[in-house]
This record gives structure tokens, C-alpha cells and sequence, in this order.
């Protein structure tokens, strides 16, 4: 398992006190501290460190929902890849895992890509400007601001459907998917501790999910871990 991550800018502080607890073996403390952190503030070294503190306490399913958390907002980064590979390998008969609603997510953020398509934007509205006295810019400004808009508007509704149907991991006992947010409704399939699934929406204390199997029903939230999920685990 390799270290903690830091940050020299936002949360630095919670991110050292929780790692000063971390490397004493306070990791209880390590959890509370980086959670208070988290709050309603997505943070990629947050995410990490709480993963990393998870495994290190023993609970693989929690680490792996923290890491693809992590995921998310830090896809190229090959410590976090490497610590969701760890985790994954302590489990057992699992399904193979959800995939997220955005393939490109996996290269890059939909704030990288929003940025690359305001810079496209900005670049062909100068062209254009500069296209009264040079005829010849019209065309490559047209170009480039029209790609900019498409861009931006890819990264929007990317981001979009990320906050929508983030993924979630089983934790603590098995659940049932089952045809009605109730405890009453018909169990389809059981997934086992450790399945990493994607919420589809939320209703009452009850998720909509699909597993990596296409296999789609509805779980009690407790029995699922989705970090940055509002009122949820």
C-alpha cells in the first residue's frame, strides 16, 4: 500500500493533523479528522488518504468506495490506481465492477475538460475578432470557438451525470437487489460485500443501483457506502 497524499493548498491542515494520527496508528482519529475535512468539498488527497486509512484498518469495501471517489477526481494518478488495485484484490466473488457514467473520466476531469473548451472558445473568439482585417482567420476561428462550445458542453453534462450516478461500494453484509424501494419487495439477486455498483437515483432510504452485470434493483443505503452522497454513508 503506498503513503498518504498531500496538498499543499486546500485542506493542508486536516490533511497533516489527519496524517500525524495516521502514522501513529491512531487511524480512528485519522478518519474523523479527514471526514470533517471532506464535508460537502470533493477532494481527490482526502478521498485517497480515507481509502488508504481503510485499508489499513482492515475494511477493504470501504477502501475501494473511497478510491473510486478518489478515482474520480484524480484519474492519472497511478498511486490511486494502484491502492484501488490492492483493495480489490482482498475480495472475493465479487462482480466485476460498475462502470462510471462517463467513459473519458477515467483520462480526464470534466473540470480539465471544461477548461480546455473556454480556452478553444476564448482562442476563436480572438480569431474571429481579428478576422474583420484577416480573412483568412475567420474559418480557423469559427473552428476553434465552435469545438470550444461542443467541449464545454461534453464536460457539462459529464459532470452532470457524475454527481447524479456516482458509485458505490457493499459494505459490512450482503444486500438484496429488490423490484421496490421496500423491504417488502421481491429480492432479485444478492450481491456480496465488496460489489461496486452505480446509484441510478434515490428514493427514500432506498437506492436505485446496477452492478457490473447490468443487474439492476433497489438496496437499503445503509448497506452502501457512497462517499459525497447527500445524507448518505
Amino acid at each position: 500500500m503506498m503513503g498518504l497524499l498531500w496538498c499543499l493548498f486546500a485542506h493542508a491542515g486536516p490533511v497533516a493533523d489527519g496524517a500525524v494520527a495516521f502514522e501513529d496508528g491512531r487511524l480512528d482519529e485519522a478518519v474523523a479528522t479527514w471526514e470533517d475535512a471532506l464535508g460537502g468539498a470533493p477532494s481527490g488527497v482526502l478521498l485517497y488518504n480515507l481509502g488508504t486509512a481503510w485499508y489499513r484498518k482492515g475494511d477493504p469495501p470501504r477502501a475501494v468506495a473511497y478510491l473510486r471517489a478518489a478515482q474520480r477526481l484524480r484519474p492519472r494518478d497511478g498511486s490511486v490506481h494502484h491502492n484501488l488495485a490492492l483493495a480489490r484484490s482482498e475480495l472475493d466473488r465479487v462482480p466485476p465492477p460498475a462502470e462510471g457514467p462517463v467513459a473519458w473520466s477515467l483520462v480526464i476531469t470534466p473540470g480539465e475538460l471544461g477548461l480546455l473548451g473556454v480556452v478553444l472558445a476564448g482562442l476563436g473568439s480572438l480569431l474571429l475578432a481579428g478576422g474583420v482585417r484577416q480573412r483568412s482567420w475567420t474559418g480557423a476561428g469559427a473552428l476553434s470557438w465552435g469545438l470550444g462550445i461542443a467541449i464545454g458542453t461534453t464536460a457539462a453534462v459529464g459532470a452532470y451525470r457524475m454527481d447524479a450516478h456516482p458509485i458505490g461500494v457493499v459494505v459490512d453484509a450482503a444486500v438484496s437487489l429488490r423490484d421496490a424501494a421496500s423491504l417488502q419487495g421481491r429480492p432479485r439477486h444478492e450481491l456480496p460485500v465488496g460489489s461496486e455498483v452505480r446509484v441510478e437515483r434515490r428514493y427514500g432510504g432506498f437506492l436505485l443501483v446496477e452492478d457490473g452485470r447490468g443487474r439492476r434493483g433497489w438496496v437499503a443505503d445503509g448497506g452502501v457506502v457512497v462517499p459525497g452522497l447527500a445524507d448518505g454513508s
